[in-house]
């Protein structure tokens, strides 16, 4: 076993540090131990810090994960590694149909992805959002050296953005010959295949002062729908009086083919009495009517993807050339074009007050006697008579007839940067770097519907064979029963929507770094000085369909154009106190500083102070305290009104026990906000997804974090090739930039359960239709109250030999694990409200992710000659649902109050055919695992797809070529 360690060389702004033992997630050693290795101790950057210094302390807490990861994982997109790792909760990824946008995020500590800064290569990389986060798709996992991830804060180091910490991408940048690697991978039902073939050259020149390298690859991910699965082919709800044997499709036990209210046939919500006495409910084929149920729910869950399909083509260059002793110059260009279609069921039509004509042929005559009843002076000529037309109240039409809702995103982004480092003399060195990132994102939208169009269609001529008012062509739209929707209707109602953001970024740093000698008699003083100016702007443009709200599939939204720019100064110092003393063998401070004036935020410091203490070689501590800060950004800011369709649930329907109760309070409250007298508690919500209305503000400031972490690592000199690290970290978030109370749930439980006042911002954010059901709820951005988070990361590597083998020469078996205990996960939308979401141990609708107290991952690898074997153990803690610990429910009033523990085994290969030719290849989750149904509290697929495997076991086989 070897431990091996690496320098980048040139820059001393580009992070490095760490060790990658054996293959897999590591942790960093803050001191050596005593060692047989074969190693060479170079100058290097600690990951963390910009100080160039000649051992590898570092006060943060430190994971690397190693290139070989990603070939034994068998990665095609970066997020498929990041996503398991226990300090990360996923973000979007391959599954992220609905909620999801095409992108692949990374969310450090659960603390959001806009607050995890991506760098590559120590550098701020293409932003994918308005938001500023980055698309991982947009990273070639093959040309990765490493990932060096910071975790507890890192702005005084790296500037906004940091709150959380900093996930590095250290890429390879001095490559010589040729290199063309392919990848195939599929399911055992042969179906969700990826393609993915990438090619690296590279060579000296100029006698070896030079370097250039160059990479492009293409990456194909084929469709899958949530209907090819047993699993998620019906969209599950939660139904106690369901006591039958949970089948295969996950009903029974408290759970239903579940689904929505806008079906094929029109839901009527309010609808009139029929001669019959039954509510005027949805219509027959025949147009006669009926009393809904919930076996009428439709089921969208078949015309969902489970798995995005993708098509990627990217090229990366990368050059340095030693102009002379004192100045190398290198470069780095990147181009990816990425497309990702997304698909969701039929337009879901609602519609409130819709005029129709009761003497319309598309009623049959019950239906025609119970509308004449409820007719209004329509015409305006004082008189209702049977010229006067009806209004239904509010309707739901599944669009079935214009075909499932398509859309396509693709980004196009380049990234060019050029830079100049070299040597001052004396010790010091400098770096200057400018880079210029810009994407394009068109997103095309197919298969909507018009609302103005779709009230313009239905109010029809007596005959039904015109539109009442014929402008613009109209055709008539027979929506009263299922399939009866014209060809020519669906050409008049039918929309397509183009939308189109535009992302510029622009950096540029100077940073010098060096010593200023011995002041302790413990070595070198560090320092590390810099500027930096940032500037970033967007435009995000809607079709005039979306922006005008003329839609009834797609979420609207108006534009959002804005932007910022910064300058900053920055400086860091490590300061060696004590070396080699009884109790000392090292003892090192370190302190960081960063001054920032923001266009829009103003000025705003952060800083940070730690210390390292090896009272023996074999032990040292580490702590550090951090003042972090973020600015809000673009889409925070600037965000038009949007409107989306969180999972949440309506406190006032009989979801909630306290209505069905008859809480006086509840229900006055109730009522005030627009449900009818005695409907309190007797009503289902129509859907478990609510109408949210988001958008920016510009008087948003900036939010800061106090960040504690103390850890100690461990390399006993008795027990060689051991490594252990533990770190605890605590991080509270103080006027955290968030939605309005935290989101559309949190704020009906604000309202309804804790404030209880109508007056109050979040009672009065919410619109009731006439039926008692929530219409919707206004959550802009605001700073809400604090954001807290604490826990303890555990890591431990060994590496042996062995005697046995397939070969001769025996092997080397290493082990890396990686393990998290979170001790909190809290939320408080208002501290003068005082209502803690506790969301450690949860998954749901107001905490979101599953995010276990424990979890961890165990890689074993055996290398034996030309073969290497690695067999990795993803383990996940049981979580429990978020309304047992935040919304007054014991478990007995959820039929899935639970999630159980989740085992994920995977098995992987290499095998080194000659010096020329590698194959790899393994097996994702071996044993098939599935996991648990869940109803309303789920967020897609009826589970959390990027958190749990609801794909089923994957293979992949690959090779790879070398001259």
């Amino acid at each position: 076993m070897k431990l091996r360690r690496s320098a980048l060389m040139g820059s001393a702004a580009t992070l490095l540090a760490s060790f990658a033992l054996g293959a897999g997630v590591t942790g960093a050693s803050a001191q050596d131990a005593d060692s047989d290795f074969d190693m060479d101790l170079e100058e290097v950057t600690v990951t963390g810090s910009r100080i160039v210094r000649r051992d590898l302390t570092a006060p943060s807490p430190i994971s690397t994960v190693g290139a070989e990861e990603f070939q034994l994982t068998g990665a095609q997109n970066v997020e498929q590694v990041l996503a398991t790792l226990p300090q990360t909760i996923p973000g979007f990824g391959g599954s992220s149909n609905n909620p999801g946008d095409g992108t692949a995020t990374v969310d450090l500590r659960g603390l959001g992805s806009f607050r995890t800064l991506v760098l590559v290569n120590g550098r701020r990389y293409l932003q994918s959002r308005q938001s500023g986060t980055v698309d991982l798709n947009t990273i070639p996992s093959t040309l990765i050296e490493r990932v060096e991830v910071v975790t507890g804060g890192a702005s005084a180091v790296y500037g906004s953005d940091a709150m959380a910490g900093v996930v590095n991408f250290v890429m390879k940048d001095d490559y010589e010959g040729l290199e063309v690697s392919g990848q195939y991978d599929t399911t055992i039902h042969g179906d969700a295949e990826k393609y993915n073939i990438d090619a690296t050259m590279g060579g000296n020149f100029a006698d070896g002062r030079g370097n250039a390298t160059l990479f492009v690859n293409y990456a194909k991910r084929k469709s899958l729908m949530q209907g090819d699965r047993k699993f998620s082919t019906f969209a599950l709800g939660d139904d106690l009086s369901n006591t039958d044997a949970q089948d295969e499709f996950g009903i029974g036990d408290g759970l239903v083919a579940g689904g929505s209210s806008g079906i094929p046939g029109t839901r009527v919500f309010g609808g009139p009495t029929l001669p019959n006495g039954d509510n005027l409910g949805r219509f027959n084929p025949d147009g006669s009517g009926a009393p809904f149920t919930a076996a009428d729910r439709f089921n969208y869950a078949p015309d969902n993807f489970l798995q995005l399909p993708q098509e990627r083509w990217m090229a990366s260059a990368m050059a340095h050339y030693q102009i002379n002793d004192s100045v190398r110059m290198y470069t780095e260009a990147t181009f990816v074009s990425n497309k990702v279609p997304q698909e969701l069921a039929p337009t879901p039509a609602f519609l409130g007050t819709l005029e129709v004509n009761p003497d319309s042929p598309f009623f049959a005559s019950d239906v025609q006697t119970a509308l004449d009843g409820i007719r209004t002076d329509t015409n305006g000529d004082g008189i209702v008579d049977g010229d006067d037309n009806a209004f239904l109240p509010f309707i739901g039409r599944r669009m079935v007839e214009n075909g499932p809702r398509q859309a396509l995103d693709t980004r196009d982004a380049f990234r060019v940067l050029v830079g100049f480092d070299g040597e001052i003399g004396d010790g010091w060195s400098y770096d200057v770097s400018y880079s210029y990132a810009r994407v394009d994102n068109f997103q095309f939208l197919k298969n909507d519907v018009s609302d103005s169009r779709f009230r313009q269609a239905v109010l029809v001529t007596d005959d039904g064979t015109a539109c009442q008012d014929d402008s613009a062509g109209c055709a008539p739209l027979n929506v009263f029963g299922a399939g009866n929707i014209s060809q020519e209707a669906i050409g008049f109602i039918n929309i397509s929507a183009t939308n189109v953001t535009e992302i510029e970024t622009q950096n540029l740093q100077g940073i010098v770094s060096g010593t200023l000698g011995d002041w302790t008699g413990a070595g070198e003083v560090g320092l590390a000085i810099g500027v930096e100016y940032r500037k970033d702007d967007s435009a995000f443009t809607p079709d005039t369909f979306l922006a005008s709200g003329d839609v009834l599939g797609f979420n609207a939204g108006e534009p959002t154009v804005g932007g910022f720019d910064t300058y900053e100064v920055f400086a860091e110092m490590a300061l060696p106190l004590i070396t080699g003393a009884p109790m000392a063998e090292n003892l090192e401070a370190s302190l960081a500083a960063r001054y920032a004036d923001y266009s829009t935020a103003g000025s705003v410091w952060s800083y940070a102070a730690g210390l390292t203490w090896a009272p023996i070689a074999d032990i040292s501590l580490r702590g550090q305290y951090q003042r972090a800060v973020r600015a809000p950004n673009v889409l925070e800011l600037f965000q038009g009104n949007a409107n989306g369709f969180p999972g949440a649930v309506d406190p006032c329907s009989d979801a909630n026990p306290d209505a069905v109760a008859g809480n006086a309070a509840l229900v006055s409250l109730c009522e005030a906000t627009g449900v009818p007298a005695g409907l309190t508690g007797q009503f289902t919500q129509a859907n478990t997804q609510i109408e949210g209305i988001f958008g920016g503000n510009p008087d948003l400031f900036e939010e800061s974090a106090d960040t504690y972490t103390f850890g100690a690592v461990i390399t006993p000199e008795a027990l060689p090739g051991f490594t252990m690290t533990v770190d605890y970290y605590d991080i509270t978030i103080d006027d955290a930039i968030s939605t309005l109370g935290g989101g559309v749930n949190n704020i009906l439980d604000i309202c309804y359960n804790n404030v209880q006042d109508l007056s109050s911002i979040y009672c009065q954010a919410i619109t009731r239709r006439s039926n008692g059901d929530v219409d919707t709820v206004f959550a802009g951005n605001a700073n809400i109250g604090q954001v807290k988070t604490a826990g303890v990361d555990l890591q431990m590597s060994y590496g042996m030999d062995v005697d046995f083998g397939f070969f001769e020469g025996g092997s080397s078996l290493d082990f890396n694990f990686v393990g998290t205990h979170v001790i909190n996960n809290e939320v408080t939308p208002d501290l003068f409200v005082g209502t803690v979401n506790d969301c450690e141990g949860t998954f749901g609708n107001t905490c979101g992710e599953p995010d276990p107290k424990y979890r961890f991952n165990l890689r074993t690898t055996m290398t034996n000659g030309p073969l290497q074997l690695s067999l990795n153990w993803r383990w996940l803690d049981s979580v429990e649902d978020d309304q047992i610990k935040n919304g007054g429910l014991s478990a007995s009033d959820l039929p899935v109050p639970t999630l159980g523990a989740e085992n994920y085994f995977d098995l992987s290969f290499t095998y080194d055919v000659n010096e020329n030719l590698q194959m790899y290849g393994g097996a994702r989750n071996i044993f098939n695992n599935k996991p648990t149904f869940v109803g309303d509290s789920q967020e897609q697929a009826n589970t959390f797809p990027e958190t749990y495997d609801a794909i089923g076991t994957r293979l992949f086989l690959g090779a790879r070529v070398r001259f």
